[in-house]
């Protein structure tokens, strides 16, 4: 028999981001471990990315309601049509950057703010799992973000059921690259939020060991004995490796988004740095899997080098490209919130090749590299010291070394997460 509970995740599969991989996999594997998910998530729009076969992988005790968002492909169509090119306004010692007084662009902003908050998915979502759990009533409710807004559904029904609320958080609240106030007001109104939410909930789950420590200064007051980390992992399903460049030449992948904040500026200036040696030039290739964000130009950054882009992929054939990658790139140029630990840095370290891990050294990339032994850590900003790394594991790829031995990896298993994931709700409804 397994017990109900209420997941809240804005973005579930059959979204095909980042940050769904974590849930979905909960969801996937909890009902070994005695939990059954129902599932609240948001309807899936045309222009979002999206994998359909992720959802025959879940098994008949997992539920999922879509509820709509009701303003955002307004706000979609509104934000394609400002993109036209537009006279600047005139600026006076009253007026915002935007032509309006700042007053009245403050409460603008505050009312978008709010109404992306409240209205855009999160008041029917809140309904669905209130009339949801009239039927089947949970015994916890996990609300998993970013979005930050999935906090304020799965709180406001906590309270409302008088259910435990465990959240995960997967990114830093109130501080970090995803966390970006228009105004004074609005960061006031998230840090009270985000107070009230990690005060009520039973447990607050990090997926890094540094921000688990960077929130605790920032929320002094919450008990240091309901934080707990639970890393993210890696799928144990077998995978047929991809490529075609010839197993002479060395691979260098970097599976993932890029985007104006996470660009390969550093990494393809320090390929055309190392590629001033012949033998490297001739023997390696520079490969971007995934939305390159309008950066395909930047190949003109290394000339006479083998730099291409390849464009988004599935899920599963994301897996595919880093089984058949020699070595997987970790970038991450974003200097805000560096202590976070990237999602598919486990999928790199369940392919068992070397990484090159591009990163803030103090941060939370640099952190399981360290700890898993798994390649070499160099300074997103330092192309002398990413060339170098380059350099380093090119040589050990013509020497033989073309997998990694790591003992360790193990307890990143996805399947074993999830029972100590439901070990964790053993604990809080024992508490209840």
């Amino acid at each position: 028999m397994t017990r109900p509970i209420l997941m809240v995740c804005e973005k579930f599969p059959p979204f095909n981001v980042s940050g769904s991989a974590r849930p979905f996999y909960f969801a996937k594997y909890l009902p070994e471990f005695g939990y059954a998910p129902r599932v609240i998530a948001s309807t899936v729009l045309g222009s979002d990315d999206r994998d359909e076969a992720l959802l025959l992988e879940l098994s008949p005790e997992v539920r999922v309601s879509r509820t709509p968002r009701l303003l955002s492909p307004l706000v979609a169509r509104l934000r394609g049509r400002s993109k036209r090119p537009k006279p600047p306004a005139p600026r006076g010692p009253a007026q915002a950057s935007g032509g309006q007084p700042r007053s009245l662009r403050s409460a603008l902003l505050g009312l978008g703010w709010w109404s992306h908050w409240e209205l855009d998915w999160s008041a029917l979502a809140t309904l669905a799992g209130w009339l949801g759990a009239r039927l089947t009533p949970p015994d916890l409710i996990w609300g998993s973000g970013p979005h930050f807004r999935n906090f304020v559904v799965a709180y406001r029904l906590s309270v409302w059921l008088h259910k435990p609320l465990v959240v995960d958080l997967r990114d830093p609240w109130t501080y970090g690259s995803l966390w970006s106030p228009k105004t004074g007001a609005i960061a006031r109104a998230e840090r009270a939020w985000a107070a009230r939410v990690l005060g009520h909930a039973a447990r607050v789950v990090f997926t890094s060991p540094l921000t688990l420590e960077a929130m605790h200064e920032r929320f002094p007051t919450l008990d240091r004995r309901r934080l707990v980390v639970l890393t993210n992992g890696f799928d144990e399903a077998k995978v047929t490796p991809a490529r075609d460049v010839p197993e002479d030449k060395c691979l260098f992948r970097y599976v993932g988004m890029l985007n104006e904040r996470r660009h390969p500026d550093p990494l393809i200036l320090a390929f055309a740095q190392a590629c001033k040696d012949p033998a490297f030039r001739s023997s390696t290739v520079l490969e971007f899997i995934g939305n390159a964000g309008g950066h395909e130009a930047k190949v003109a950054l290394a000339p006479g080098c083998d730099v291409r882009f390849r464009g988004h992929v599935s899920r599963a054939e994301s897996l595919r490209y880093i089984f058949g990658s020699d070595v997987n790139v970790l970038l991450q140029t974003i200097k805000d919130g560096q202590d976070v630990v990237s999602g598919k840095a486990f999928d790199y370290l369940h392919a068992r090749k070397p990484i090159l891990a591009v990163v803030d050294e103090a941060g939370g990339d640099a952190w399981l590299v360290r700890e898993t032994r798994a390649g070499q850590i160099a300074r997103f900003d330092d192309v002398e010291a990413i060339s170098s790394a380059m350099t380093e594991l090119w040589r050990a790829f013509r020497s033989g070394a073309r997998e990694l031995s790591l003992a360790n990896v193990s307890q990143y298993s996805r399947r074993g997460l999830a029972q100590q994931l439901a070990a964790l709700f053993d604990q809080v409804l024992g508490e209840a």
